[in-house]
């Protein structure tokens, strides 16, 4: 009996040592998980616009679902979009996440961190190029005008088309601004072509022995309106982005119509150049998806222009109606202000109103109001017209006539480290040829 209860004894110790041998074997394998688990996994692509725009701002598309953990749960992350701004939250998310870069010619580094449930981490990084926002322009700098491109701040001006044809009213198409609607001379009339913004996939839209010109593309890319005399009077036109169902839009007849400029926000809503109702001048209309009516300035009698500018010296098939410019209206980006010029003043000067036609005001006084701020110098006694609001932000470019030859130049509607808002900076500079025509977006 002793022997058998010794025995009895021992199996009893035995299986107390392997269950604690088993409990503690089960805590250390749960104490240290942290050294044998395994890290969660960050997974970052990103997609640039599709239509290759690269210019700033542009919206890039970031896609971090197939972040995973191999043996437990990522519980949060964080992704850093490398200009200061970073998204965080608990679970990483199926849809793909959104940002605007609004400054250019920056490389990103945009890094993504992962957590896991055992405080394991894990990180990747993508490097993200903007460019810097562009203004294409017309210029004569060959002897007959072609289109050029350069920064906003008049650098690295390059040749997009330049052939022994005139070519003028370049046209950026809103949003993507990787095409260029154009108007060309062809002997004795003028036709509507496009292209990228290299020079490459050119396509006639028109062909026409009267007069197409001053393109205008819509905010969404599917439409351009023009002025056409195809009629023997100029109005507006309509077609597609490939030339197609092209139609006349207004009847102004008698009277005219030119210089069409699509809203940035409405495929519907145009503005455009035709005689004043109330007198011998002309007025700005907007057409508002099906009829025309005059916008500014209404009621009074109206010597005034807008757009208001001075012809182009050598160029004689234009045929442009009597009182009648080469400049047109300006959207700004977001649809609420426009910009023309008129010289209802001593000379053609530009000015802003809302796009409802109120609240008209010089340039000059439109900043003061608008930035706080005190500048005496955007409006002078010489010529300004064509003016271009700049998606980036940045200010508004205009040409200006001095000295018998035309330049363009810049409002600042953001500080830089030399120049103050309201600064008027020169883009081009040029005593010997004109640049004209500044389009940007937007």
């Amino acid at each position: 009996m002793p022997a058998t209860r010794d025995t009895a004894a021992r199996g009893k110790g035995k299986l107390l040592i392997t269950a604690f041998l088993l409990v503690g074997l089960m805590v250390g394998l749960a104490a240290c998980r942290g050294f044998f688990g395994q890290a969660p996994i960050a997974f970052l692509t990103f997609t640039l616009p599709a239509n290759g725009d690269q210019e700033e701002p542009v919206t890039v598309t970031f896609d971090i679902s197939e972040s995973s953990d191999p043996d437990g749960t990522i519980v949060s992350y964080e992704l850093d979009y490398g200009d200061g701004s970073t998204k965080v939250d608990t679970a990483i998310p199926t849809a793909a996440l959104t940002h605007e870069y609004t400054a250019g010619e920056t490389y990103y580094t945009v890094i993504l961190t992962v957590t896991d449930n055992d405080g394991r981490i894990d990180k990747v990084s993508k490097i993200v190029g903007i460019g810097p926002a562009m203004i294409t322009f017309a210029s004569g700098r060959s002897g007959n005008y072609g289109i050029y491109r350069m920064r906003t701040d008049g650098t690295e001006e390059t040749e997009v088309r330049n052939t022994l044809d005139e070519e003028l009213f370049p046209d950026l198409v809103r949003g993507t601004r990787n095409k260029i609607a154009y108007a060309v001379e062809g002997g004795t009339s003028w036709n509507i072509f496009t292209m990228g913004v290299d020079g490459g996939a050119l396509a006639q839209l028109t062909q026409s022995a009267s007069n197409q010109i001053q393109p205008s593309w819509s905010h969404n890319g599917t439409k351009i309106a023009y002025a056409s005399n195809e009629t023997g009077n100029w109005e507006i036109y309509t077609m597609t982005a490939a030339g197609g169902s092209q139609a006349k839009l207004t009847t102004q007849t008698p009277s005219w119509a030119i210089a069409p400029a699509y809203s940035p926000v409405n495929a519907s809503v145009l503005v455009f150049v035709s005689e004043s109702t109330a007198g011998t001048g002309t007025s700005i209309w907007k057409w508002n998806g099906s009829s025309a009516s005059e916008l500014y300035p209404t009621g009074t009698n109206n010597d005034s222009y807008g757009d208001a500018s001075p012809a182009l010296t050598g160029i004689t098939t234009l045929n442009l109606p009597a009182g009648a410019g080469i400049s047109r209206p300006a959207w700004s980006p977001n649809g609420t202000k426009i910009a023309f010029s008129t010289d209802e003043d001593t000379a053609i000067n530009i000015y802003v109103m809302n796009a409802d036609g109120s609240g008209a005001q010089t340039l000059e006084d439109y900043v003061d109001a608008e930035y706080d701020v005190t500048n005496t110098e955007i409006t002078t006694t010489d010529d300004e017209f064509s003016p271009y609001w700049l998606e980036d932000g940045s200010g508004i470019v205009f040409a200006r006539e001095s000295s018998g030859k035309v330049n363009l130049y810049k409002v600042l509607f953001v500080a830089t480290d030399t120049d103050p808002i309201g600064t008027v900076i020169s883009l081009t500079g040029s005593t010997t040829y004109n640049n004209v025509m500044p389009a940007a977006r937007r």
